[in-house]
C-alpha cells in the first residue's frame, strides 16, 4: 500500500477530490443572511436610527474566533460604507458558570429593539429566539449544530445541516462567520486575518479536515506563517514562541489557550474574544501603549492554560479512586460524579478518561447554583453519545445537547443513580479493551525521510484525515555521546531513543523500554512530526507502541551499570 492509498481509504475520497477541494461550497441562505443584514442596516441609515446589532456566541474557541470574524467584518463594512453613526455593534458570549451555553432569555431581555447574531449556536434556542420575535428583534443564526425537531422561529437560518440543500456540512461556526464576511466585506487585508481565525477554530472544533475545511487551513496556515494575522493573534504567537505553525499548533497549543479562559472564569471568554479581535493602528500616537497592554493580556491566557492542565491533572488523579468508589469498573459507560472537578474542565477529563478506559465516559459536576448537576460526556469508538446514551434518557434530564463524539446536560441529583441504572440497561457494546495499535502503512528506515514531505502535502491531519500511523522493524539504536537513550520529562518517565535517521520519542514509556532491558533493536508503531525551534527543523519520530525485536540485543548487567551511569552524565 502506498501512502495515497491510504489517504484515500481513511478519508473515503479519492485522490483528486481529495486534493482538489471546492474553497466556496454552496451554504444554503447564506446569501440572504448578508442581504437581510445589509437591508436592516441601510433601512436604520434611512430612518436615521441606530440600529443595535448583538453578536452572541460561546465560550469555546470555535465561538469565540466567530464572534471576532463577524465582529471585525462588521465594523469594516459600516466604516467603508459610511454607515457607522447608524449602528452599534457588540459582542455578547454566553457566562459559562451563571448562565451556560447559548442564547438565552435572559441575554434577549438585554435588548428592546434591533438585530442578534447568533454565532455557534441558536439552532436549539427555540423559547429564547420566540421571546425576541415577540420583542420585535430581528434574528440570523449561524449554527453548524444539529437541530431538534423543531427549528427556532428566527428571520433567517444558516445551518449546513437544516434543510439538506448546502454542498458541504462540515463547517464550524467560525467557518460560517468567514464566509459571511466573505460575502459582506471586500476589504482583502481584512479578510486574510479573519481567515487565520477560521483556521484556528475549524482545527480546535475538531470538525472534519476535507473539503472546505482543508482549504481553509492550508491557506490559514500560509497567512499566518507570513505573520498575517490581526495584532492580537500575532501578540499570542510571540508570547507563545511558536515559529513555523503548524495545524498541531493550532489544535494542541494555541486552541487550548482560547479554551482556557472561558473553562476558568465565568467570563474569561470576553478576553480571549478582545486579544483574537485586536488589530492595532502603527500610526497611531499610543500604539506602544496599546501594544503592551495587548501583550500582557496575552501572558494572561497563557498563564490560564497552565491552571487549566493542572486543574486537569488533579481531577485525572482522582479518578480512578472514584470509579472504584462509586462501582463503576463493569459499565460500558462511565458515569462519574466528582464534587471537586471544576465544570469548565469537565469535558477535557471526559474525554482523557474515555481514551485510558476505552469506553464513553460522562463526568458530573455541581453547577454553580448549587441546585443541579452538570456533565459533559466524551464517546469511544463508533458509540453515539446523543443517539444512544442520552435520547433513551431523555426524561431524566432539565437539559441536555451534543452529537455522537459530545455531549453536555444539566440533571437533578436525585436523578443521578436513575440515569446510571438506566444506561447500564442499554444494549451499548462493551468494546474490546486491550490497546492494539494498528497502523496504516510498513516502512523501512531508508523510506522514512521522505514521509515528512507526503505528510506536508496531504496536511493538515485531524479529525475525518486522521495521521497515518507508520510500523517499522528491526529499527537499531545508535549511540551519541556514548548513549543510546535519555530519559527526560519532569518526572524520568518519558524516553529519546537515538534511532536512525531521526530520535524517537515516547512520552511516559521510559520504564517500559527499561523493563526490556533497553534493547538495541525495536520495532515500533509511530507518527513522523517536526519540532522547530530557533530556526531550526528537527525531525522525530513519535513512539506509539513499540517491541524489542526477535534478533534484538539487550543489556547484560555490565551494560546496564555502564549505560545508567552514560546515561546519568
Amino acid at each position: 500500500m502506498t501512502m495515497e492509498e491510504v489517504i484515500e481509504r481513511n478519508t473515503g475520497m479519492s485522490l483528486k477530490a481529495f486534493l482538489t477541494p471546492q474553497p466556496n461550497p454552496y451554504i444554503h441562505n447564506m446569501d440572504r443572511a448578508v442581504e437581510f443584514f445589509k437591508k436592516k442596516v441601510n433601512d436604520a441609515a434611512e430612518e436615521k436610527e441606530i440600529l443595535q446589532i448583538k453578536i452572541v456566541g460561546d465560550y469555546d474557541a470555535d465561538g469565540m474566533n466567530a464572534s471576532a470574524i463577524l465582529y471585525d467584518a462588521i465594523i469594516s463594512y459600516l466604516k467603508a460604507n459610511s454607515l457607522a453613526e447608524y449602528a452599534e455593534v457588540s459582542v455578547r458570549l454566553p457566562r459559562r458558570y451563571s448562565e451556560g451555553y447559548g442564547l438565552s432569555k435572559k441575554i434577549i431581555d438585554e435588548s428592546e429593539s434591533g438585530l442578534i447574531i447568533t454565532v455557534d449556536n441558536g439552532i436549539a434556542a427555540i423559547d429564547a429566539i420566540k421571546k425576541a420575535k415577540d420583542k420585535g428583534i430581528d434574528v440570523i443564526i449561524l449554527d453548524h449544530h444539529l437541530s431538534g425537531e423543531e427549528l427556532p422561529c428566527a428571520d433567517i437560518i444558516v445551518d449546513p445541516h437544516c434543510e439538506g440543500m448546502s454542498t458541504f456540512k462540515h463547517y464550524c461556526g467560525a467557518g460560517l462567520a468567514y464566509r459571511f464576511a466573505e460575502m459582506l466585506i471586500t476589504n482583502k487585508d481584512l479578510l486574510d486575518k479573519l481567515l487565520v481565525l477560521a483556521g484556528i477554530a475549524t482545527v480546535a472544533d475538531v470538525v472534519p479536515l476535507i473539503g472546505a475545511n482543508r482549504y481553509l487551513v492550508r491557506q490559514s496556515l500560509k497567512l499566518i506563517n507570513r505573520g498575517i494575522a490581526t495584532s492580537g493573534v500575532l501578540a499570542l504567537v510571540r508570547k507563545m514562541r511558536l515559529e513555523k505553525i503548524t495545524a498541531e499548533d493550532y489544535g494542541y497549543k494555541i486552541g487550548p489557550v482560547c479554551n482556557a479562559s472561558g473553562r476558568l472564569l465565568d467570563d474569561g471568554a470576553m478576553d480571549i474574544f478582545h486579544l483574537l479581535s485586536q488589530e492595532l493602528d502603527v500610526f497611531a500616537l499610543d500604539y506602544d501603549e496599546q501594544l503592551l497592554k495587548l501583550h500582557a493580556l496575552a501572558d494572561t491566557v497563557i498563564e490560564r492554560n497552565v491552571d487549566r492542565r493542572r486543574i486537569t491533572e488533579e481531577a485525572l488523579e482522582r479518578s480512578d479512586a472514584l470509579i472504584s468508589q462509586q462501582c463503576l469498573a463493569d459499565d460500558a459507560v462511565y458515569i462519574i460524579y466528582d464534587t471537586q472537578v471544576s465544570e469548565g474542565v469537565m469535558g477535557i477529563v471526559a474525554g482523557k478518561l474515555a481514551e485510558k478506559y476505552m469506553r464513553p465516559v460522562i463526568v458530573f459536576a455541581h453547577a454553580q447554583d448549587g441546585e443541579k448537576l452538570k456533565g459533559s460526556g466524551r464517546t469511544y469508538g463508533n458509540i453515539h453519545l446523543k443517539n444512544q446514551v442520552l435520547d433513551p434518557c431523555k426524561e431524566y434530564f432539565f437539559a441536555y445537547g451534543g452529537h455522537a463524539g459530545a455531549a453536555g446536560m444539566t440533571i437533578p441529583e436525585k436523578n443521578l443513580m436513575l440515569f446510571r441504572n438506566k444506561v447500564r440497561k442499554l444494549d451499548i457494546p462493551v468494546l474490546y479493551r486491550e490497546k492494539r495499535i494498528l497502523y496504516d502503512l510498513e516502512v523501512t528506515k531508508e523510506e522514512i525521510p521522505e514521509l515528512y514531505e507526503k505528510m506536508e502535502f496531504f496536511a493538515p491531519f485531524g479529525e475525518g484525515n486522521p495521521e497515518p500511523v507508520f510500523f517499522i522493524r528491526n529499527l537499531e539504536l545508535s549511540p551519541v555521546s556514548g548513549k543510546f537513550y535519555e530519559q527526560n520529562g519532569s518526572d524520568g518517565k518519558s524516553i529519546k531513543l537515538f534511532t536512525m535517521p531521526y530520535p524517537s520519542s515516547g512520552y511516559q514509556m521510559a520504564a517500559e523500554y527499561l523493563l526490556m532491558d533497553a534493547p538495541k533493536k525495536i520495532d515500533m508503531t509511530f507518527e513522523v512530526y517536526t519540532i522547530y525551534s530557533h530556526g531550526k527543523e528537527h525531525r522525530r519520530l513519535r513512539m506509539l507502541d513499540f517491541c524489542a525485536s526477535k534478533n534484538a540485543e539487550t543489556e547484560t548487567s555490565f551494560k546496564k551499570e555502564l549505560s545508567a551511569m552514560l546515561n546519568f552524565m
